[in-house]
């Protein structure tokens, strides 16, 4: 077991070391998880509920006041293979996705669709992802409009009354419509942008919704890579994907932004950390800004037959120290 405590290192046992920690905590945050397979997550998520630790991997949409923005506003999406075996138009919105998912272009856009028909793909933002081609467009455009793009766009789609449109705006908007009402299938592929509020990502949502209703049309949401197991099984064990404020599977409080792991560091709100495998940037940014007065663990193992083993241990260590020192668990 590889445990990296931050705090000055003890005589005692890793195991042993590390429980200690986080019995002894105020309260605890556990986070991390890039790349965690699923069974360690589910390993780790036992030791939180034991401590009725925090859990939050520090994605963008867990810090949002609002929330991600599947649980505002519903999403319509679809698998990566649909989108290549189905979409005739494929708009890449403000997003390189081999920048996310190395050779997701090659695979899943370039590829030709099984039916006679061609692909055309937009690059909708302020840099060209692909080179020059009869099927390719380039729709330059600061990010800054994105709001404003998605919902223009739609109101065109809603026939609504012409809009005094100018510049790259209204040159993108134009296109992009003709674009959606030529095609049999759409697809928008997007990032997990960092806009603090979720606007861009619930202007999409709507827009791609929009489309639906008139022809086949979903949305290709990417996550950074390696975080699918966590989201997964932090949605389906505690009903949303992030920002649990304490973790409890009968019914664990969902508070995004509140919550959310930089907040709870930058805060104070949490003295020891529990970093399961790698965490994001921003994250491990919250952690060194706070210094010797935040107790961090880690436990990273290369191979998830030994996280698993390690993890399970650890709660066993965990409990018995909770039993030996209360009598009767964390309340």
């Amino acid at each position: 077991m590889t445990h990296r405590s931050e705090l000055p290192p003890t005589s005692a046992a890793p195991l042993e070391a590390t429980a200690s920690l986080l019995t002894a905590a105020r309260r605890v945050l556990v986070t991390g998880f890039i790349d965690t397979p699923l069974e360690a997550v589910a390993a780790a998520f036992d030791v939180a509920e034991l401590l009725g630790a925090a859990v939050d991997a520090g994605h963008p949409e867990s810090a949002r006041p609002a929330g991600p923005t599947i649980a505002r506003a519903g999403e319509v999406t679809a698998a990566w293979e649909e989108m290549r075996d189905r979409a005739d138009l494929v708009v890449l919105w403000f997003c390189n996705p081999d920048s996310l998912h190395a050779g997701f272009i090659s695979r899943f856009v370039a590829a030709p669709l099984p039916s006679q028909r061609n692909r055309r793909t937009l690059a909708v933002g302020p840099a060209s992802v692909l080179a020059a081609s009869t099927g390719y467009a380039h729709l330059p455009l600061d990010r800054a409009a994105a709001v404003d793009a998605a919902r223009v766009v739609q109101h065109m789609l809603l026939g609504g009354k012409p809009l005094a449109l100018a510049g790259p705006l209204a040159v993108a908007c134009t296109a992009l419509h003709a674009a959606v009402e030529a095609a049999a299938c759409v697809a928008f592929v997007t990032d997990d942008s960092a806009d603090p509020v979720g606007l861009e990502p619930w202007s999409i949502v709507h827009l791609v919704r929009t489309i639906s209703h008139r022809k086949p049309a979903f949305e290709i949401p990417l996550a950074a890579p390696g975080t699918a197991a966590f989201r997964s099984c932090c949605t389906w064990r505690y009903g949303a994907a992030g920002a649990i404020a304490r973790a409890n599977r009968a019914g664990s409080e969902f508070q995004p932004a509140e919550a959310s792991a930089c907040r709870l560091i930058e805060r104070g709100e949490v003295d020891c950390v529990l970093v399961i495998g790698r965490a994001v940037t921003a994250v491990e940014r919250a952690i060194a800004a706070r210094g010797a007065g935040l107790a961090v663990v880690r436990i990273d193992e290369p191979t998830t037959t030994t996280l698993v083993r390690d993890l399970e241990s650890l709660h066993a260590a965990a409990a018995a120290r909770l039993v030996a020192a209360t009598g009767g668990g964390r309340p």
